[in-house]
């Protein structure tokens, strides 16, 4: 399609070059031209579109949501029609977590951006703990594919031709223990994972931090994290200045941070965690809609507060709470999740409902800035396309008051290139207990059955009456006809296929090994071992060699090492349950003490049925659901 733009030089300039970007990758391309007439709306906070044959009118100020008319237009070219955006939220952002082992490769950072544009989202966070580039900080980031200058430079500009604000979301008090690991920043820790407040070699460093990015982005807006600093001035800091409220503590080094911000030009901004729970020594949303906080120890009043929140399925908890922080700060920011992080697979009805109830309080209360996330718990074991469903909600209800099915899905295609409806069946993959899309508890079967020992079994007891091998086989074999489709998702779904088929075979492969040892059914410990775990290591190397496709094609090379090491342990653990059945198969060992451990419940059930659907039925950490003992000496 041949583009013509008329309007104000201005105005052509501010799109052009975004709009032939978001031309070339339209799968729906045709011939023929279209001319595009430019006028600037007399509201900044709306745009319009007028389309008729050959041509159409778009006015407008934020470039951005341009796009995300432009993106209609490529994709409906052969309607006429005429749309108005008017966004419920000034600013509408995506962070994506690039400190989880997997950094974001560019490439990948700027198909995202493409597609954010195209759903009208105006800022993109990057959240880098160590993985960004500082001078004079040789070990930080060390190993683990941090960002260049000249590479978060080259994003900042790219978002740039789409109206897009590239924010660095970093970290300044908490999450620091993979730099805090190193010889050199002795000095600097509090404990393991915490910085020591009140330090001048720490504030010394911190102003590194916040000098470091300035060249890179364009922003002023920064984003200074301090979030889970549950053990704040209770290592080195209570040491040497003995006990101190952490209510005070966080109090007076977010002062100092402030100060650094300012002297650096920065607009900060942080999550708002440790005010509360310092303040109530409770949960994050454990605040009751009566507690005064006059007497509380605030932030600033100009200090950003980000109210994170994924997790709630009440609308009174979010309404409260966002009552709370309008009295801690005059900018409240709300962060939702978009769910892909439950484990190796996505909880896309957990994401949809809280985002629902989650952005209407927000509609309600006034809130002008809101972003989902998406994390990368427990070592990125997820692949990032997996972020496309949660995040599609949720910038649809940027724009809705509601999800609208059908509509849904169209956005869904225009703006992803995918069908929602084949992102949506990876949802099953964790929902063996409560159903797809009503997994609100966030099980994660997915992971601990496919990392599971089969001859310890750890969760085995909640299998009872659970006929996994024929849910995971169904749901195998429609992924993966869906993964014969050429495409950009091929790979992707190949992946979550081959997961299925493995879970097919080996999800209960350790109840039937341990039923047939203490029946003495020999014959079917035989066919387990010499037809069965074949066959699941066949699958299994089908699906190692997908994941680690998806992982060069999305992210540096750092960090797959140890995802490749997790996917290899499944695999030499599956071979040592083939020596060892063998071994008692052929009378060489009297007995296997796995087998003859008692199989109990993982988790505590009280008089709940095994997998009850009120049960919690959720382990996202890896060295937990590979064994009893521990993978870290302790000593």
């Amino acid at each position: 399609m041949n583009l013509e733009f008329k309007g104000k030089p201005e105005l052509i300039r501010s799109v052009e070059e975004g709009s032939r970007l978001l031309l070339s990758e339209n799968n729906n391309n045709q011939d023929g031209s279209l001319t595009i007439i430019l006028e600037e709306s007399l509201d900044a906070a709306k745009a319009s579109i007028e389309k008729k044959d050959h041509s159409c009118t778009i006015r407008f100020q934020d470039p951005v949501l341009y796009f995300r008319l432009f993106n209609y237009v490529l994709h409906h070219s052969g309607e006429d029609f005429s749309l108005e955006e008017n966004p419920y939220f000034q600013k509408r952002g995506f962070m994506l977590d690039c400190s989880r082992n997997a950094v974001a490769a560019p490439e990948k950072l700027r198909s995202i951006i493409r597609r954010l544009a195209k759903m009208g989202m105006n800022q993109l966070f990057l959240y880098m703990e160590d993985t960004y580039e500082v001078p004079d900080h040789p070990y930080f980031g060390t190993y683990r594919g941090r960002y260049t200058r000249e590479e978060l430079q080259s994003l900042d500009s790219y978002c740039s031709l789409f109206g897009i604000e590239l924010v660095p979301c970093i970290q300044t008090l908490a999450h620091l223990h993979s730099f805090l690991r190193w010889h050199n920043s002795e000095n600097l820790r509090d404990t393991g994972d915490i910085l020591k407040a009140g330090s001048e070699e720490v504030y010394a460093f911190i102003r590194s931090l916040l000098e470091s990015l300035k060249s890179s982005f364009t922003t002023r807006n920064i984003h200074i994290g301090m979030d889970e600093a549950h053990m704040l001035g209770l290592g080195n800091y209570l040491k040497e200045n003995g006990y101190e409220e952490s209510s005070v503590i966080i109090r007076k080094h977010t002062e100092k941070v402030l100060e650094l911000c300012k002297d650096a030009g920065w607009n900060p901004m942080m999550w708002s965690d440790m005010y509360i729970t310092a303040n109530t020594v409770g949960g994050y949303y454990d605040v009751k809609a009566s507690t005064d906080i006059s007497g509380w120890e605030k932030p600033p009043k100009e200090l950003g507060m980000v109210y994170w929140d994924y997790y709630n399925t009440r609308r009174d908890i979010y309404h409260n709470m966002l009552r709370v922080h309008k009295e801690l700060s005059d900018r409240v920011i709300f962060a939702g999740g978009v769910w892909n992080w439950n484990g190796i697979s996505p909880n896309y009805g957990k994401a949809f409902c809280c985002s629902r109830l989650a952005l209407g309080a927000c509609r309600q209360e006034g809130i002008q800035e809101v972003f989902a996330t998406g994390w990368m718990d427990n070592g990125a074991e997820t692949p990032i396309d997996a972020i496309w469903p949660g995040l599609a909600v949720f910038s649809f209800l940027c724009f809705h008051e509601d999800l609208y099915e059908e509509e849904l899905s169209t956005y869904f295609r225009d703006c992803i290139d995918g069908n929602l409806e084949d992102f949506l069946l990876l949802d099953s993959l964790d929902s063996l207990f409560k159903g797809s899309g009503k997994n609100l508890t966030a099980d994660n079967p997915s992971k601990y059955l496919l990392y599971q020992d089969p001859m310890l079994g750890l969760f085995d007891f909640h299998l009872k009456d659970v006929d996994t091998r024929t849910y995971y086989q169904s749901l195998g074999d429609k992924l993966k006809t869906i993964s014969e489709t050429p495409g950009e998702y091929q790979e992707f779904f190949r992946f979550y296929a081959y997961l299925a088929l493995v879970l097919a075979q080996k999800a209960d492969l350790g109840l039937r090994i341990k039923s047939a040892y203490d029946a003495g059914d020999l014959s079917t410990l035989k066919e387990i071992s010499e037809e069965v775990i074949p066959n699941i290591q066949k699958d299994l190397a089908q699906m190692h060699t997908a994941r680690e496709n998806l992982w060069f094609t999305d992210a540096k090379a750092f960090g797959y090492e140890l995802l490749d090491i997790r996917l290899e342990g499944v695999k030499a653990r599956l071979k040592n349950c083939q020596r060892r059945t063998r071994s008692w198969l052929e009378g060489q060992t009297s007995r296997l003490e796995e087998l003859e451990q008692e199989r109990l419940p993982y988790w505590e059930l009280g008089n709940m049925n095994p997998h009850d659907p009120k049960a919690e039925l959720r382990e996202n950490l890896w060295d937990k659901i590979i064994s009893g003992c521990d993978l870290v000496d302790t000593v």
